[in-house]
């Protein structure tokens, strides 16, 4: 029997504890990684093998709050075989006590699961590929992935996600503007190989004392952009890592209720190629800007034989590969 009691599962006589931490890549997931613990809820396991032995089992969470909702966790430590994720760990987030909203309602927000990385200590998150928000509705109750991560490569020990037979999850979930008005269609392109990357060149990188560097303006799929880099780091980077961030530029010129969406890869040129991190974000007049608090270790950016600092030289670049936009104000 298993007994749910403030985010952690008891199984029989064992305490359910941890974090799950792998990560097979699907076609429609995006993966990045954060140092930060998700911000509404965590789900932690212990004696993970004792699942593994339980056939096709769901372990359904408490259910926790978060943007204005309450929801809850549907994990399949085997897969959700009626939606063929056998071989597979299966992770779902579901909308609950729905019975107080009015008919017809709709909740639209930004799901991001979370997965421990019991060797790198850090978070692996796993998006929707293309940004999109997750529309919950009376038809849709559920929202995630039937193929979130094999079996095979999670029980790998020298992966690092399951340590001590324990393994954790998490979850995030943001409320994201509804698009109700008739003259706000939002409209996605792609940008011109040729016109979707701008380079910035930082001299003199080791002698900078500003705690914050901004690029020039450059344009990208009709939206004025800039580059922000802090040399000694911000957030979760201060004094360990190089962070960057592409903002929006001159975005209180805009309506109140603006929304920007890109898909795009910051990276720095070294004598190899590129340390590079992408990701996708919707930018609007609450959280302007979007990037890497820790985007590389200051002491691997310094060290000569990576090349990333020739001649004292910083080489950064911005890739915009996906521009979304609400027509009625561009």
């Amino acid at each position: 029997m298993i007994v749910a009691r403030k985010n952690v599962f008891s199984l029989c006589r064992f305490q359910l504890l941890g974090f799950i931490n792998s990560i097979l890549s699907a076609a429609d997931m995006l993966l990045s990684t954060t140092k930060n613990e998700p911000s509404h809820y965590m789900l932690k396991i212990e004696s993970f093998s004792i699942l593994s032995e339980a056939g096709n089992i769901k372990i359904e969470s408490d259910v926790f709050e978060a943007s204005g909702h309450k929801w809850r966790l549907d994990l399949y430590p085997n897969g959700n075989k009626e939606e063929k994720g056998d071989n597979h760990i299966s992770l779902y987030l579901i909308i609950c006590d729905t019975e107080s909203l009015e008919k017809g309602w709709k909740v639209h927000v930004d799901v991001k699961f979370f997965v421990y990385d019991h060797i790198a200590h850090n978070y692996v998150i796993f998006q929707d590929d293309e940004g999109n928000r997750t529309s919950f509705h009376e038809k849709q109750m559920k929202w995630g992935f039937e193929k979130l991560i094999s079996l095979e490569h999670f029980k790998d020990s020298n992966k690092g996600y399951i340590f001590n037979d324990s393994c954790i999850f998490g979850a995030e979930v943001f409320s994201v503007p509804e698009y109700t008005l008739k003259d706000r269609c939002l409209s996605m392109i792609k940008p011109p190989a040729t016109t979707n990357t701008f380079t910035w060149i930082v001299d003199k990188f080791s002698s900078i004392k500003d705690d914050c560097l901004h690029s020039e303006v450059f344009k990208v799929g009709k939206i004025k952009w800039t580059l922000s880099l802090f040399p000694k780091g911000r957030g979760a980077g201060v004094g360990t890592n190089l962070s960057c961030f592409l903002k929006v530029h001159e975005a209180k010129s805009f309506p109140d209720d603006w929304i920007v969406y890109a898909r795009f890869e910051l990276r720095i040129k070294n004598k190899s190629g590129y340390a590079a991190k992408d990701t996708g974000h919707w930018f609007c007049e609450e959280e302007d800007d979007w990037g890497f608090s820790c985007f590389i270790l200051l002491s691997e950016l310094r060290d000569m034989s990576k090349g990333f600092l020739k001649n004292d030289r910083l080489i950064f670049e911005a890739k915009i590969s996906v521009v979304g936009m609400l027509k009625n104000f561009i």
